[in-house]
Parts: structure tokens; C-alpha cells; sequence
């Protein structure tokens, strides 16, 4: 299955909707989460993507793109940079504090003060293959 894909995605938000440890840490995170991949030969990805999700249940979620005036939280990086952090390659907080993944709408507090729900998200991510 290839990461980004609409088949990723899908299998990304049912783990996610079924991830009784992800929905206990991310209890008061509630926040519309959105990733916008740009495209990059690095992470082998064409075209950019978009997608996002409800914290902690993934009830709503959508593949495509959304305007930051309808998401909490707007996340952008390079397909590559994802893949990194996806694998535990690269640290979230790092690549957010250095500017490899940009928090281009919401606080980087409450990304850091539900660290757990994200270091599990990341986890989630993971196991899709």
C-alpha cells in the first residue's frame, strides 16, 4: 500500500477509530487535524495531498484538502519529512521546532501538551504497511 494513498488513508483512520490507547491520550485534545503533504521525490510522492481527521476519534475525517479556516491545527511538510517522523526516524517536536514540518495554523503548545496522543498517532501510522 503506498503511504498518502486514499487506501492509506482509509486503513490510517480505522486503526485510528479503533485505537481505544490513542483515544484515551488524546482525551481533550479535540481538534481538527490536518496534514498537507507536498510533493517530494525523497518521500516518493507526485502531487501533494491532503488530509485530516477529528481528535481522538477520527469522526470526522476527509481525504482532500481544507481551508485553515475550517481545521484547529494545519500541519505542511515535504513527503519526505513525514516518512521520517511516520518511521520514528525523525522527532515530531524537532521537526516542528526546526521548520521541517511547518504548524502553519494552532499552538505548538497544544501539539506538545498532548504528546502522548501524538507519539501514538505516529505509532499508528507505523503499522500501516
Amino acid at each position: 500500500m503506498q503511504i498518502f494513498s486514499r487506501e492509506w488513508f482509509d486503513a490510517l483512520i480505522s486503526k485510528v477509530q479503533t485505537d481505544e490507547v490513542f483515544q484515551k491520550k488524546a482525551v481533550g485534545f479535540d481538534s481538527h487535524l490536518h496534514f498537507k503533504v507536498l510533493k517530494d521525490h525523497k518521500g516518493k510522492l507526485d502531487n501533494d495531498v491532503e488530509f485530516g481527521l477529528w481528535v481522538p476519534d477520527g469522526k470526522p475525517s476527509w481525504y482532500g484538502n481544507k481551508s485553515a479556516s475550517e481545521v484547529d491545527i494545519f500541519l505542511e511538510g515535504k513527503a519526505g519529512t513525514y516518512v521520517e517522523v511516520f518511521k520514528g526516524k525523525k522527532n515530531v517536536v524537532m521537526a516542528l521546532t526546526m521548520g521541517a514540518v511547518k504548524l502553519k495554523k494552532g499552538s505548538l503548545t497544544k501539539l506538545t501538551g498532548n504528546l502522548g496522543a501524538v507519539n501514538r498517532f505516529i505509532e499508528i501510522v507505523g503499522t500501516i504497511a
